[in-house]
């Protein structure tokens, strides 16, 4: 069995070749963009909130497939926006998933300057949600 000492000259590092903690700059318009994305989302989330209780309340829908809302978290002033109804018999949750996160990455976004990427295994269906 071996073990190792601190004569073994593997474990010992000289002093010189210790790593030095480096200093880490943070982007300041990097870090504004990530946190107005941050309350993008959450407000997208309130107003999915409203909208999923409001429908909940009423009889307006009568199947969860016949009337897939892609603009979930929309605004006000806005209507809502269905996938086609041939479409949303044949869609799976996850693509429908890929199609709201699309919506609010490129619609939603008031400055238009985001896109997004959709990226995921191959046979998943991209082509159907794009």
């Amino acid at each position: 069995m071996l073990s190792a000492s601190s004569d073994d000259p593997l474990q010992r590092e000289s002093p010189s070749k210790q790593k030095k903690p480096r200093k880490l700059f943070e982007n300041a318009a990097a870090r504004a963009l990530r946190e107005n994305d941050q309350q993008r989302q959450a407000a997208q989330e309130l107003r999915r909130a409203e909208l999923r209780s409001k429908l909940a309340n009423s009889d307006t829908f009568t199947s969860q497939h016949d009337h897939i809302i892609i603009n979930e978290g929309k605004f006000e002033h806005q209507g809502l926006v269905h996938v086609n109804e041939d479409i949303g018999r044949r869609i799976k949750p996850h693509q429908i998933e890929g199609v709201r996160f699309m919506w609010n990455q490129i619609v939603t976004d008031e400055n238009g300057e985001q896109g997004c990427l959709l990226a995921h295994t191959m046979g998943l269906g991209k082509t159907m949600q794009v």
